[in-house]
This record gives structure tokens, sequence and C-alpha cells, in this order.
């Protein structure tokens, strides 16, 4: 059982934690180095944003599974890319290893929760309504 009622996109565990990496990346993306490649800090945003962005619309989807389904494949996607980008951060010096796995290791984490959300939709309004997107005031 839910312990607070989900009103809107942003009472959801995993935009929360959408929210938390993309921040983070913000952070770090604010500590590479003068002069460093502005695609790849420009990459890094994005596709943590679009993370967000998609789950958001996740949420705006509910009540259409086939739409929900896609809109958090997409928030997956992105959260792969991501991943590939901080690889990428890392192989340059521009992130430390550690902070990079560990931003890494969230982005992850996220990519098996919306997994997770994706099975519980693929599964039918049953295991739908025990998922955290079950609540169903139309706020967003």
């Amino acid at each position: 059982m839910l312990k607070h009622p989900i009103r809107s996109f942003r009472d959801l565990q995993v935009y929360q934690l959408a929210f938390r990496y993309s921040v983070e990346v913000y952070d770090l993306v604010q500590h590479f180095p003068q002069g460093f490649d502005r695609y790849l800090a420009q990459q890094l945003l994005a596709r943590s944003q679009a993370v967000r962005t998609n789950i958001a619309a996740a949420w705006g989807q509910r009540r259409d599974r086939t739409a929900l389904i896609n809109c958090l494949c997409a928030a997956q996607l992105e959260a792969a890319e991501v991943q590939i980008w901080i690889e990428a951060a890392i192989g340059v010096a521009y992130l430390d290893t550690e902070v990079g796995q560990d931003l890494g290791d969230g982005y992850r984490y996220l990519f098996a929760t919306l997994d997770q959300l994706m099975a519980s939709a693929s599964l039918g309004a049953k295991r739908l309504e025990e998922s955290e997107f079950s609540t169903l005031p139309a706020t967003a």
C-alpha cells in the first residue's frame, strides 16, 4: 500500500529518482574542465531531463496502457543513453571514475525500475492498480 496519495507525476518515486539524478548530472557538468566538449555536456543534460519528461508523459497517459508503456519505454531508452554519456565522460576524464560509476548505477536502477513499471502495465489493469500509477486524480 502506498503511504502518500499520488496526485501528480511529481509524487511518483520513479520521477523523484529521475529528478535527483538529473540534478546530479547538472551539478557534475558544472565542474567539467574549461574548454571541454560542450556536446558531451549537452547530451548528458538533455538525456537526463528527457527521462523526467517521459515519466511525466507516462503519468498523463496512464489510462491508456499502450501509450503508458510507450512513454515508460522512451524514459528507459533515455536512461540507457545517459549511461552511455556517463561512460564517455569517464573515458575522457571529465568525471571521476567512482563518481561516474555511482551515477551510472543510479541510472541502471532507474532503468530497472522503469522495466518493472512496464511489466506491471503489460500484465494488465489489476497489476497496474498496484503500481504507483494507480491514483486516479488527473492533475499534472
